[in-house]
């Protein structure tokens, strides 16, 4: 059960209290034990939200957000210890929704908005009403004072309003919502989370060829990419900017049909998806929402590893990691498909075996290569167009040599290599990090979007529609 909430800067100075019994512990008595809590150095400092004690009858739940600290206080109850966790992040939600970028003062501007809002969305100490569009018909953006003298105005009838509103009893959307440009808009956004494991044969071909980035060899590596892990993880957005209360129908291509155990928001139609696969029947929230959720397994073993490289290739961006035998020398190449026209940006983080090492790069072909203070080494590229396929080649150079390289001439260079046994070093892994827009990894696709019922809108108003696709990467990673 929550018992109180309180939000402070980030040096702990109290600026707003929430609770609901006068016996509830005030923000200064349980001060002490949060900052010893934060001087501890077994407390996870590096996570956004913690959990810790504060007697037998209590635990506080701390978020982290921006430059403010929100502190949940619960009672310790048979009740579901993800409550105050879920319940924190959708507040902070809210209040976004409401004042935008958070920071101290407008949460000391607008105390009394804030205790109406979560007088809405707490009864007696559980989560109430936690959808926007509910809460934003209970709760004004207007002050306490200007919300009471309004009601006052309204009661001894100085204010008199006879004009008809379009009232709705859906949770999730406003009433009396009206837009003068009717507009709705989708956005599929897919994060592409991968392990994977370069499998290097050797051709049979033995062919000699110079180019600008490789030199003769009697034989050509050929890399073969084996996923040890992976998944796609999607949601479907939905922006509504649609007067009345419509009902509209968005219809998903194959893939999308065949998702196994996707999430929805609860406005979306179950019984008609059950019915017609790929179809979602919704009267949508108004404003942004995530309508949908789902997640693709690359690890079903109903698919095997070609299958699942196929797809990433002719989807996404596949990788060659190659990496040179009896060697210090390696290179990487990148291979975005073909149907994505531009990639914003990319990102390849080189991480070496002993973190004192340094990179050389022998050839680059586009972006640029650079070692951070924390010795990170980063190839990044931007507005990368279509078909261009970058290449890097590098060597890894150890302390010693890095010194040697340093002194004198070439010839003293060699004989100081010889004299040092300098073992074959090799990058450990490399992780991609890159977003772009036009197709997603899955192959999901919105086939259509129509209206289906006009109700409030008007059969005459032809809403402007609009699909965006985005890919983003999460954990990709390509070991040596």
């Amino acid at each position: 059960m929550i018992e109180a909430i309180y939000i402070s800067d980030i040096t702990n100075s109290l600026i707003y209290e929430y609770s609901n019994k006068l016996s509830i512990p005030k923000f200064k008595t349980i001060l002490p034990k949060i900052q010893s809590q934060s001087t501890d150095s077994t407390s996870p400092q590096s996570l956004t939200t913690t959990h810790f004690n504060i007697n037998s009858s209590y635990y506080i739940v701390q978020h982290k957000h921006l430059s403010l600290n929100f502190y949940t206080l619960c009672s310790n109850s048979n009740s579901s210890p993800l409550i105050p966790h879920t319940f924190i992040q959708r507040f902070i939600e809210t209040l976004q929704d409401y004042f935008g970028e958070l920071n101290s003062n407008k949460i000391e501007t607008n105390n009394d908005i804030i205790t109406l809002i979560l007088y809405q969305m707490l009864d007696d100490g559980m989560p109430n009403i936690t959808d926007f569009n509910k809460i934003r018909d209970l709760v004004s953006h207007n002050s306490l004072l200007t919300k009471i003298l309004n009601e006052a105005s309204k009661t001894t009838g100085l204010v008199q309003d006879t004009k008809l509103s379009f009232q709705t009893d859906i949770p999730w959307r406003r009433n009396e919502v009206k837009h003068t440009n009717n507009e709705m808009y989708v956005d599929v956004i897919e994060n592409l989370n991968l392990i994977i494991k370069p499998i290097i044969k050797k051709s049979k071909l033995n062919q000699q060829y110079d180019s600008a980035f490789y030199s003769s060899h009697q034989s050509e590596s050929i890399v073969d990419n084996y996923i040890l892990n992976g998944s796609i993880n999607g949601q479907i957005d939905f922006i509504s900017k649609l007067s009345g209360q419509p009902t509209l129908e968005l219809i998903l291509n194959k893939i999308g049909s065949n998702l196994i155990l996707p999430q929805f928001h609860r406005c979306i139609n179950l019984d008609m998806f059950k019915e017609r696969k790929g179809v979602l029947s919704f009267i949508p929230p108004d404003g942004k929402s995530t309508i949908m959720k789902y997640q693709i397994d690359l690890n079903d073993e109903s698919m095997n590893n070609k299958e699942k490289i196929n797809l990433i290739k002719l989807n996404s961006i596949d990788t060659q990691f190659l990496i040179h035998e009896n060697s210090s020398d390696f290179e990487i190449k990148l291979f975005p498909t073909l149907l994505i026209n531009k990639i914003d940006s990319i990102i390849v983080e080189i991480v070496c075996e002993n973190q004192e090492d340094q990179i050389k790069i022998n050839r680059i072909s586009h972006g640029d290569f650079q070692t951070k203070f924390n010795n990170k080494h980063e190839w990044s590229m931007k507005d990368l167009k279509k078909g261009v396929i970058p290449i890097l080649n590098a060597t890894i150079i150890s302390k010693n040599e890095e010194e040697i390289e340093s002194n004198g001439d070439s010839e003293n260079h060699k004989d100081s290599l010889s004299t040092h046994s300098i073992k074959s070093k090799k990058p450990l892994y490399i992780k991609l990090n890159f977003t772009y827009k036009g197709l997603v990894p899955s192959g999901n696709k919105v086939e259509s979007l129509k209206i289906t019922n006009a109700k409030g809108l008007g059969d005459n108003v032809k809403p402007y529609k609009g699909v965006k696709y985005i890919t983003n990467s999460g954990e990709y990673i390509v070991r040596s």
